[in-house]
């Protein structure tokens, strides 16, 4: 059950890559988004809240940066990359968080081997990202910062999965979902003002129907109800194993990048597809 709970997270997480451009297409900003979808999860969150201290000024800090990594960072950087590049290449260059996850936790925790199937899964990633950026074409098309910009996202969550697998098990996850959410919000507020907060333009395209629907989905799905399940699931089969089911993430956005957005898929990006997800499988199955 809990697999199949942490599996709808990464199927929603797939086609969020398609809501948000569909969101800065119509003239919101990463920082707008992230804040108005966060903001109305922790709206629905507020009646069911009981407790609102972590216990001390520490462990605030550390529900501070819960917010920090697993939100502001790592939807920023997610959401520009967006802006920049292809959802596609944004979604499977962000596949290899499994991969930059299960290297954090044997690095802190000592309690995994670094061996040859790692060593090799990489390189297999490695080789799927390249066919994907250059989609058959073998020359620079796309923005680099873009690259960049979906690999510190990545890097985002493998950190906030390495925080969370600290702190999971001393708070509920009701708790734990609806401070990431407040401290996300405080934490991206700066950037919103800095780019000129939350505007008359900005309320004007929530009345337009695919905002709304985009918004609502963004705000009650996928940070709401999954950020939830996901914080059970994580609790009951643990950090790596949930996070090994993002691999799969790339194959829900190919599609659903086809479908609504019309994004080109060349045999080079489906075979860049099946490269990745092979090789960060690869990487984190222990040797039988």
């Amino acid at each position: 059950m809990y697999y199949l709970l942490a599996l709808f997270c990464v199927v929603v997480w797939g086609v969020t890559f398609v809501s948000t451009k569909v969101l800065i297409q119509h003239g919101l900003t990463p920082e707008e988004i992230i804040v108005i979808r966060y903001g109305l999860a922790y709206l629905c969150l507020l009646p069911f809240s009981k407790r609102w201290y972590a216990g001390s000024i520490r462990r605030e800090f550390t529900m501070l940066a819960l917010g920090l990594l697993g939100g502001t960072l790592y939807f920023l950087t997610e959401n520009y990359a967006v802006k920049f590049t292809l959802t596609t290449n944004v979604s499977l260059i962000t596949s290899t968080t499994p991969l930059i996850t299960t290297l954090l936790v044997a690095l802190c925790y000592r309690s995994a081997h670094i061996g040859s199937r790692t060593i090799i899964g990489s390189l297999l990633a490695c080789v799927g990202v390249f066919l994907v950026v250059f989609n058959g074409r073998f020359m620079l098309q796309l923005n680099p910062l873009g690259d960049l910009l979906a690999f510190c996202s990545a890097l985002s969550w493998s950190l906030y999965s390495l925080l969370f697998m600290r702190v999971g098990k001393q708070y509920s996850t009701l708790f734990l979902t609806r401070k990431l959410f407040f401290y996300g919000i405080i934490t991206t507020l700066p950037f919103t003002l800095m780019g000129g907060g939350l505007n008359l333009f900005t309320l004007y395209a929530l009345t337009l129907r695919p905002v709304l629907f985009n918004i609502l989905f963004l705000g009650l799905v996928a940070s709401l109800g999954c950020f939830y399940f996901w914080g059970v699931s994580v609790k009951h089969i643990g950090t790596v194993s949930a996070n090994n089911l993002i691999y799969f993430s790339p194959v829900f956005t190919l599609v659903a990048a086809f479908i609504v957005l019309a994004e080109p898929v060349s045999w080079f990006s489906l075979l860049g597809l099946l490269f990745t997800i092979g090789g960060v499988w690869l990487a984190a199955t222990p040797r039988s």
